[in-house]
């Protein structure tokens, strides 16, 4: 078989060449050379090694500054949550048993994939498939999503369906503006720093809601605060604009986003992207959350009360959606978006 195109695929999820690439981390030993040399040498194909895992001073001499190199003991939990990693390629066959599931449970915990050399399989490992890199054959464990080749169609048809809905809205979106524009003093679009698959920065926009200074009064308004957790919220925010106001009811601010939908940042359904403060402050059990795009509704965005749903509860509902997504999942949360919609109820 062919090495599969990494630039076209990553996860499961479409990746645009320039946009991004692949992010691994690669555990290798000193019989296991060639293949580091190959995923080292691959980084015009959509993947690169950003650490390498390793207790062999040949491995530390040959390859001194290609990537980040950390003793085989080092604090892998702590590298997926402070940084971008979309993938574990095991290029050893002396790892333990013991430290394979362990693995295999970190990566079921932040969602990312483990590859595995098919010598060095466990039989009680959950085995998915088999994946080529750099012309090296991997046995997959898969996470979540578990139902891959449907979420690549996902990943495919809601890249068409927002270039759709932003044609077929635009003349709507003018109107928007223009109002926006008029009632209010400061630029038509708020644009807000995010984080997105795998704890990648990307610039989120909305219709503008709020005044002009928005942010700088944020911190005055921290006792109003409604929701526990690193999130901020507040049913009667002081800073939004009348018109604002219906446009957050309706949910027609987010519009927008279906423009990052198609430049590859977000999804149409997915998790809410997070502020980078928000993310460093999460547990390291809702971290799963960002192992997909970010979307532009989600579960709990339709909930009727949605700002009084705990914290806790919010990323349940996110996890839930993850490791249980199928079609019918995604038809049922469209359903609901439209229903609060007209109902109105986005605040």
């Amino acid at each position: 078989m062919k090495p599969i195109n990494l630039s076209m695929t990553q996860n499961g999820l479409h990746v645009k060449r320039g946009y991004t690439c692949e992010k691994l981390m690669v555990i290798v030993d000193d019989q296991h050379l060639d293949m580091l040399d190959e995923l080292m040498s691959q980084k015009k194909r959509g993947f690169q090694v950003v650490y390498t895992l390793t207790d062999s001073p040949v491995v530390r001499s040959i390859f001194p500054h290609q990537s980040r190199i950390y003793p085989l003991e080092a604090n892998i939990r702590s590298l997926l949550r402070f940084d971008i990693v979309d993938g574990i390629v095991c290029c050893t066959t002396t790892l333990p048993d013991k430290i394979l599931r362990e693995l295999a449970e970190i990566s079921w915990q932040f969602g990312v994939l483990l590859m595995v050399l098919p010598g060095r399989l466990h039989a009680s490992l959950p085995v998915t498939g088999l994946r080529y890199l750099a012309g090296f054959g991997y046995y997959v464990l898969e996470t979540n999503p578990s139902r891959r080749s449907c979420y690549k169609l996902k990943s495919i048809a809601e890249t068409l369906v927002a270039g759709l809905l932003l044609v077929a809205s635009a003349p709507f979106m003018v109107v928007i503006a223009a109002i926006v524009k008029a009632t209010s003093e400061g630029p038509v679009f708020f644009k807000q720093q995010r984080v997105g698959l795998r704890g990648r920065k990307f610039y989120l926009y909305k219709f503008r809601t709020m005044v002009a200074d928005a942010e700088s009064r944020k911190a005055s308004l921290s006792m109003l605060n409604e929701t526990d957790g690193p999130a901020f919220k507040i049913a009667n925010d002081p800073r939004i604009t009348s018109f604002g106001r219906i446009l957050r009811k309706t949910g027609l601010d987010e519009l927008p986003q279906l423009y990052n939908v198609i430049k590859g940042e977000m999804s149409l359904i997915g998790p809410r992207p997070m502020l980078p403060g928000e993310v460093s402050e999460q547990q390291e059990w809702q971290l799963k959350r960002m192992c997909i795009k970010p979307g532009i509704t989600c579960t709990w965005q339709i909930q009727p009360q949605r700002n009084k749903v705990p914290f806790d509860s919010w990323m349940k509902f996110d996890r839930d959606y993850i490791e249980n997504w199928s079609l019918a999942t995604d038809l049922r949360i469209f359903a609901g978006t439209v229903k609060s919609v007209f109902a109105a109820r986005g605040l």
